[in-house]
């Protein structure tokens, strides 16, 4: 039977207690509701659009940190706060995650490569899916990581494969298992709304999670697999602390039946995520200092971690879409403002009536009453953003903001109408404003990207027609074919920016006069070169270093006359995801690199690079 606290235990206990409460309320004035930004304030929005289009996705670093620090306080570690990847895979939100310390939570094997390439090293991965994948879960697990079990065949299939891994000597080591719980507890919403059944994660009937009644028995069934926590979520935009307070004393519970049966020691309590946020200054939700200050009161048992893994009450005040007024309009007498964004980045606030506060061009929230409507630009009735509002105060032209925009909106977005994002800038923490995802282009259209183009007409009857090699020679390049080869270039000058950022100043003899593609690729692949070697700390080059794969996007030409200015980003390096990497002892990274004159247009381009350090001499 497991051991209960003491009568001097609980004493220290309560001491404990007391002593989380001043931790939370030793701070001036903590807020016990949500609010909304301010960091967006300070932009100079008109010249933000101005440097960098409209529907621009805006993340502001420093709101992150703020974030994160306050799910520190709450959980004690910020390895124990773990970003869902799903709420917003944007690389520029996950760098700066990676960097605060957070941990990442991901449900596949692409939501894992993009966390490692951000940074996140193995131990502060975490993996968990209705849909899992054994291989996928099982790496994670061998690494370091933390796997989230969520049904009993998933368990036993890992306990299997480390009994199998054990005859080898393997063992769990730093390596994590949770199982996810469906509770037996009722978790509910405070207001009942259209969406809630859409976000009810802990549904007693619902797809998530192992029924609790079932939990020990299954355990018992563990022979190799050692169990380290427990695992359950309570929703999303949760406006209440009862269900989190709730479902900690009940895995507590379970915990507790699980040790009394089994030899297994649960630790770790991860209450997902859940927290809402106030999407408008109408809104009631709990801030996340309410939540400790509840959690830290209640009579939680310190054997155990808290985790949690928030998305909204972690991102979502950290982004902001700026958009623009691009047409006017009335129809029989209500007034119509249409924007350039809409549906195709803000599926969650038309679809599921989760209506954000927009700002208008002068910094002021829009009214949600009167007898005009702000809509989106897609061509269904239903893209509206502000069904009802006074669109009289908008005029084509003018910037709009909508706030509170940083989880489920840009990873839901879609290219319906083939409505394209602006890209992404990060307002840093020294107050500069860099772009980090550039606007997207026709053929990023992922209907028309590695398409077979001409094969699904009748026109292709796969009737092959011989064609003379006099008629093609006539018509190939001869630049392509001889003179190209001719093509030189040299460094002139090179720095560091950073840690994982290299500028080149290089000159280039083409007969051409201008970079074309196969140079661009040569030149950007032998900086890309250069600059891995740095990176990793190396002064020769002894080990190979090769590309996989290419994007490149040449919209001018870039003139040999004068230097080109090269500069290569590169994120951190990983392994392959698909675990072909880890067999041949080869990493890779991710590549960004533009190519320019001071003056002229940009090429810009990306590479997947690979790399075998175990290869050298």
């Amino acid at each position: 039977m497991t051991r209960r606290p003491s009568q001097l235990e609980k004493h220290r206990l309560a001491s404990s207690i007391r002593s989380r409460v001043d931790h939370f309320t030793d701070r001036a004035a903590p807020l016990t509701e949500a609010s909304m930004e301010r960091w967006s304030a300070a932009l100079d929005l008109r010249a933000l659009r101005a440097e960098f289009g409209s529907n621009l996705w805006v993340v502001s670093a420093s709101q992150l940190r703020r974030n994160v620090r306050a799910w520190t306080r709450l959980t004690g570690s910020p390895a124990r706060v773990c970003y869902p990847v799903k709420a917003n895979p944007s690389p520029a939100v996950l760098e700066i995650l990676a960097e605060l310390g957070a941990s990442a939570e991901c449900a596949s094997a692409a939501e894992l490569q993009l966390a490692r390439l951000a940074g996140f090293p193995s131990e502060r991965l975490v993996y968990g899916s209705p849909a899992p994948e054994l291989g996928t879960a099982w790496r994670v697990l061998a690494q370091g990581g933390t796997v989230v079990a969520d049904s009993a065949s998933m368990l036993l299939a890992l306990d299997a494969k480390a009994a199998e891994a054990a005859e080898s000597g393997w063992t769990q080591g730093r390596g994590r298992v949770l199982l996810r719980v469906n509770p037996s507890i009722d978790i509910r919403h405070r207001r009942d709304e259209s969406w809630t059944e859409l976000t009810a994660h802990a549904a007693r009937t619902g797809k998530f999670g192992v029924p609790s009644e079932c939990v020990v028995e299954l355990v018992e069934r563990l022979e190799t697999l050692r169990l380290d926590g427990l695992h359950a979520h309570v929703g999303t935009q949760m406006d209440h602390v009862e269900p989190f307070l709730a479902l900690a004393r009940h895995l507590a519970e379970l915990a507790d039946r699980i040790a009394d049966a089994t030899a297994q020691r649960p630790t770790i309590l991860d209450l997902g995520g859940g927290l809402g946020i106030a999407f408008t200054a109408a809104d009631r939700i709990p801030s996340i200092e309410a939540l400790g200050l509840a959690l830290a009161s209640d009579e939680c048992d310190p054997r155990f971690e808290r985790w949690f893994e928030p998305g909204h009450a972690l991102v979502g005040n950290a982004v902001a879409l700026l958009g623009t007024i691009t047409e006017k309009k009335s129809v029989r007498g209500r007034e119509w403002a249409v924007a350039d964004i809409g549906t195709d980045q803000l599926a969650k606030i038309t679809l599921l009536s989760w209506r954000h506060q927009v700002l208008g061009p002068d910094a002021r929230p829009l009214p949600t009453t009167g007898d005009g409507a702000l809509a989106g630009p897609l061509c269904f009735s239903g893209d509206t953003l502000l069904p009802a509002t006074d669109a009289s105060r908008l005029a084509v032209g003018d910037i709009i903001l909508v706030q509170h925009a940083g989880a489920y909106c840009a990873a839901l977005a879609s290219t319906f109408n083939g409505r394209r994002s602006a890209g992404t800038v990060v307002v840093r923490e020294d107050g500069r404003v860099v772009r980090t995802a550039d606007a997207a282009r026709t053929l990023d259209e992922p209907l028309a990207r590695g398409h077979a183009w001409g094969q699904a007409t009748a026109r292709c009857d796969g009737r092959a027609t011989p064609l003379g090699i006099d008629a093609v020679e006539r018509l190939s390049s001869r630049v392509l074919r001889e003179e190209l080869c001719k093509e030189r270039f040299s460094y002139r000058s090179a720095l560091r920016d950073g840690a994982r950022a290299f500028e080149y100043e290089v000159d280039v003899d083409s007969p051409v006069g201008f970079v074309s593609m196969p140079l661009a690729i040569r030149i950007a692949g032998d900086a890309a070169i250069v600059s891995v070697l740095r990176m990793l700390g190396h002064e020769v080059k002894a080990f190979p270093v090769w590309g996989t794969e290419l994007g490149l996007s040449m919209r001018g030409q870039v003139r040999t006359n004068v230097p080109v200015l090269v500069r290569i980003e590169l994120s951190h390096a990983t392994t392959r995801g698909d675990g072909a990497s880890r067999q041949s002892g080869s990493r890779c990274l991710a590549v960004r690199f533009t190519l320019r004159n001071d003056d002229g247009p940009t090429a810009r381009g990306s590479f997947e690079i690979m790399f075998d350090e175990a290869a050298a001499g």
